[in-house]
Parts: structure tokens; sequence; C-alpha cells
């Protein structure tokens, strides 16, 4: 498949994940409060009995669905940052329905995400092909670390009261988890696609199941404690983080042979991370809020 089909398949993904995101902040908005205790299992519960937030978290895998086919062609730290594309699209959205105004940084920001997918969309040969080769050993490892940077975190805020907010830690926590989630996506597929079935399902699908779920959920304890535009853009650049350092360091997902081929990789990753940070305010919750 050609990578601008893929780059195709993930902004739709990106557009399907951001509507789904807005229908989950607007119903945790009206749910309990997400904390830890005897009441979890009820809040839990609550929040999957939900419409709204349970149908965000449908629309949300229906975006991953066109996520993991095209996941079957491109290296995943690839794939999560051609994602910010969705930030492209809900700002023209905004500018086409909400009559909004973008900024001068804001109109920069769409100029280096749309000149950094290029750059990647430009950076993978038509013969290249996403290798298969899971690094076991460094895999384990940098999942664990990942997973104990992220308790290390919160436990920082909870016992010694770090010096972050509690929006921003569950934005961390969120993102992490989401960007593990989808480096499990890739190694379901990798598993798979070399027939060991039982090891993609038995062994990275349930954690694959866990970092999606847990992830939401932080995500949807960081909306009830600040707003939107704040949760999207830590969450999404902690996720991206996670996805192109597991992804290059775990999943063999090499860079391009060619220097010029390796440059325009390198700085269209760059580039989509830095814009998106211009573009953080169009996450989809303003765009959803004006249309009420």
């Amino acid at each position: 498949m050609s990578i601008w089909i893929c780059i195709v398949l993930i902004t739709l993904c990106a557009i399907l994940w951001d509507v789904g995101v807005v229908m989950q902040k607007k119903a945790a908005d009206r749910l309990p409060k997400i904390a830890w205790g005897k009441d979890l299992p009820g809040i839990i519960i609550a929040f999957f009995t939900n419409r709204m937030w349970f149908g965000g978290l449908v629309v949300s895998a229906a975006g991953w669905g066109l996520f993991a086919l095209a996941l079957n062609y491109t290296p995943v730290s690839l794939a999560r940052t051609i994602q910010g594309s969705g930030f492209v699209i809900l700002a023209f959205f905004s500018i086409l329905w909400l009559d909004h105004h973008l900024t001068a940084l804001e109109w920069v920001g769409v100029v280096i995400i749309t000149a950094g997918i290029v750059a990647l969309g430009l950076s993978e040969p038509p013969e290249a092909r996403t290798p298969s080769t899971i690094l076991t050993f460094r895999l384990l490892l940098l999942v664990g670390a990942s997973v104990g940077v992220l308790f290390l975190i919160y436990g920082m805020k909870k016992l010694v009261n770090l010096g972050f907010s509690w929006v921003v830690i569950f934005s961390i926590c969120a993102g992490g988890l989401l960007g593990l989630g989808d480096v499990s996506t890739k190694t379901v597929l990798n598993a798979a696609g070399k027939g060991e079935y039982l090891t993609a399902v038995g062994l990275y699908a349930p954690f694959l199941i866990v970092s999606y779920l847990t992830g939401f959920m932080f995500l949807s304890r960081g909306y009830q404690h600040g707003r939107a535009i704040l949760v999207t853009a830590v969450s999404d650049f902690c996720a991206r983080a996670i996805s192109i350092l597991l992804g290059v360091y775990a999943l063999g997902e090499v860079f391009p042979e060619s220097p010029p081929l390796r440059g325009l990789r390198i700085a269209g990753l760059c580039a989509i991370i830095i814009g998106a940070a211009f573009m953080a305010r169009f996450s989809g919750e303003q765009l959803a809020e004006g249309l009420k």
C-alpha cells in the first residue's frame, strides 16, 4: 500500500479519534469523578453504561481500525506522528463552520504540519516495507521502563505533591498508555503476520486492551480536572514520544539508509510535533462546543 494512502487512512483515523474524544469529554463532565477507592468499580460501570461516553469509545475504536490497517504498511513511529494532520482538518472545519480565525502561530502550525506530512511521505521509498522484527528484550525493557516512569510520576504527585497540576499528571499518564497501546497494536499485527497467533492473542492483545482502556480512563479523568485543550496537547505529545521511542528502538523501525531520505524523515517527525503544539486548541472539543 502506498504511503500516501496510509496518510489518508491515518488522517481519517485522527478525525474519528477526535470526535470520539469530544463525546467522551462531554460525558465525563456529567459523570462521577474518577477516584481510587471502594467506589471505583461503580464509577467505571457508570462510564461504560453511559451512551455518550461508550459511543465515543466506539467511534475512537473505528478510528483505531483504520490506524491498525495503516500499521500493516507503515512504522508505528511514522503513523502516530502523521495523526497530527487531524489538528489541521479540525482547524479548517472551525474556519468553515464556526467562522473562527487562526492566529499567526496557528497558520504557521498548519504550514509546518502539512510540510512535515509531505516530508514523511517523500521519506518512505516506494519499495520500503515495515520491518516485522520485534526486539523482545528491548521491547520488554522499554515498556517496563515506560510504565515505571508513569507510576513514578503519579506516585510523586500523590505522595510529595509534585509541582505539576493533576490535570497534567493525568494527561501524561493517558498519553503514555495510549502510546503503549499503539505499540502493542503493531506487535499484535507483527506476530499475527508471522503466524504467531498464540503470542499475538495471549501476550500482546491483553496488554493492548489494558493500555487503551486505562489510557481512556486517565484521559477522562484529565477532562474532569481541566480544559480539553491542555489534556489533548500533553497526552498527544506523550503518545507520540512513546511511539517513536519504542518503534525505533524496540520494533526495528530503522530510518531510511539514504542520507537525504533520513533527513526528510527526521525533519518531518520534528515538524509535525512542533506544528501540533501550535494547533493544540483544535482538539475537537472547541468545534463541538460551537456546533451545539
